[in-house]
Order: structure tokens, then C-alpha cells, then sequence
């Protein structure tokens, strides 16, 4: 099992310069990836795409590449007739406006188009194969702490599991007083009504058979047993389990539901509190497990 917290960096030497890989994630209901690349590595943004989704499903992903390139490993092209053309054009437009016009080179250099890195595509293939070792420890440390954060989340939902069956045996053992407990109350309200009435043992247990019906949560009891026992089999799983554990904390939260409005007595609708309370730790945990 695995969190979708994670965070990888890794860094090294290529033939064109000085790599450092940053890559974060944090939960997310899919998979969202944000790449920031530099401008001369904009060419990779493809592979690089396809690498993240080999090691992640879900999570909101974040990688950054900084690279600093060497001097000696690219060469500056200028386009020195494409300049005089900007140059000409620029002194016959003030010319036709009657304008001042004083050449500088700062007005040309912001054009930008005659001034640009020489590229190969073959130098950048190669680079590619440097690069991809730097790529993959950072993907490395990444699936790691992905790893060991999911191992925390499911040592914390099994407790909170373990936390939930206790919650239960003690509902069971309270619900198993409901009977008692309506008999006397039945039986209280005849005398205080009617205090000279003989009371109709029958026709208690009728309302007694009525009441108990309506309250009974044995059904509701084995249901919520039975999520438990699927979740733990799904905490265990090497498998992507988030989505999974997503819908059968949904079931547990409705039988727990049902039971809160079944349940009449002070005590046990403490216990139910309990119940939701202890189910809500486990959505903030299971919203992270990927």
C-alpha cells in the first residue's frame, strides 16, 4: 500500500550540463501532473510524462528540473542578414513617419529571432541517455517515501479497525439489554397509568416483540463486521487499494448510521458517536492512500 504523499530528488552530471530533479505529489482524486522545464528541455516533456504515470496512478504530481548548462557545450547562432533586414525596415518606417531613428542594439535583441541556441537533434537523443539515471533515482526516492508513508497510514487504519471491533463488541453487549430494558419501561408506564390494572403478561410481550424489532441491529451488526473484515484484506494487498477502501468506509458509515437511529438509550447512542468518530480518522487516512 502506498500514500500518495511523496517526494524524490535526485541530481547529477550530463554531457550538456548540471541536472536537478525535484518531484512532489500530494493527494488527489486522479492523476494530475505539473512538469517545469527549462526552455531547452521542453523536448523531453513526452518521455518524461510517460515515466511519471508508470509509477504513480493517483496524486496531484509536481517535477521540477533545474539544469545549468556548460559554456563549452552550445553555440550561439546569429542570423546577421536576418538583423540587417530588421535594421533596414526599422529605418525606412522612420523615414515614412518622419520619426528620429537612432539604431540600437538593444531594440534588436528584443526581437530575438537572429540570436538563438544551436540545436541537434542528435546531441539531445544522447542527452536524453544521461539524463534518464538522474530521472529514475529521483522516481526511486519518490516510490520510497510513497512506500514507507503508506506503511504508517496502514498501521494507523488497522488500529483504527481494531478501535471499531472494540466499539462494536460493546454495542452487541449493551443491545443484548434492550429487551429488559423495554419491559421495564413498558411495565412502569401501565402502573403509572394505570395503577389498580392487572398487567396482561400477552399483551406485554406483544409490545415488547414490537419494540424490539424495531430496534434490533443484529443485521446492521454482522454488516459492519463484515466491511471490517474486507478492509483489513484490503489493507494487506500490494494492489492500488484507495478507491476500494473509499467505498467501504461508505458502507460502514451507513450501517453505523443505522444503528444511531435505532439505538435509543443514552449508552448506546454514546457508542455510535464513538463509532463516527473513529470513522472519520480513518476517511481523513484512507483520502491519501492511493
Amino acid at each position: 500500500m502506498k500514500s500518495m504523499t511523496g517526494f524524490g530528488y535526485a541530481e547529477g552530471m550530463g554531457e550538456l550540463g548540471f541536472y536537478q530533479v525535484y518531484l512532489k505529489s500530494l493527494n488527489h482524486r486522479f492523476l494530475e501532473i505539473n512538469l517545469r522545464l527549462p526552455r531547452e528541455l521542453l523536448g523531453w516533456e513526452e518521455k518524461i510524462n510517460a515515466a511519471l504515470r508508470n509509477v504513480a496512478s493517483r496524486g496531484k504530481l509536481e517535477l521540477r528540473v533545474d539544469f545549468e548548462p556548460k559554456e563549452e557545450a552550445f553555440t550561439i547562432e546569429v542570423n546577421t542578414a536576418l538583423a540587417r533586414a530588421y535594421l533596414e525596415a526599422l529605418g525606412k518606417l522612420s523615414t515614412e513617419l518622419s520619426l528620429p531613428f537612432e539604431p540600437r542594439l538593444e531594440w534588436l535583441l528584443q526581437i530575438g529571432e537572429f540570436i538563438h541556441l544551436k540545436k541537434g537533434e542528435s546531441i539531445w537523443g544522447r542527452e536524453w541517455d544521461f539524463f534518464v539515471p538522474i530521472l529514475e533515482a529521483a522516481l526511486a526516492e519518490f516510490l520510497a517515501y510513497r512506500e514507507a508513508e503508506g506503511q504508517r497510514l496502514q498501521d494507523d487504519l488497522l488500529a483504527q479497525l481494531e478501535e471499531l471491533e472494540r466499539l462494536i463488541r460493546r454495542v452487541e453487549q449493551e443491545a443484548s439489554t434492550i429487551r429488559e430494558h423495554y419491559r421495564e419501561k413498558l411495565t412502569q408506564r401501565v402502573r403509572e397509568a394505570m395503577p389498580q390494572a392487572k398487567i396482561d403478561e400477552l399483551v406485554l410481550s406483544q409490545e415488547l416483540i414490537f419494540y424490539v424489532d424495531r430496534s434490533d441491529i443484529n443485521e446492521e451488526v454482522v454488516r459492519l463486521k463484515a466491511h471490517i473484515n474486507r478492509a483489513k484484506g484490503v489493507l494487506s494487498s500490494k494492489d492500488l487499494v484507495g478507491r476500494e477502501l473509499e467505498f467501504i468506509l461508505q458502507e460502514m458509515h451507513r450501517e453505523i448510521n443505522t444503528i444511531g437511529s435505532k439505538s435509543s438509550g443514552v449508552s448506546l447512542s454514546s457508542m455510535v458517536v464513538d463509532m463516527k468518530t473513529t470513522l472519520e480518522k480513518m476517511w481523513e487516512q484512507a483520502h491519501n492512500v492511493e
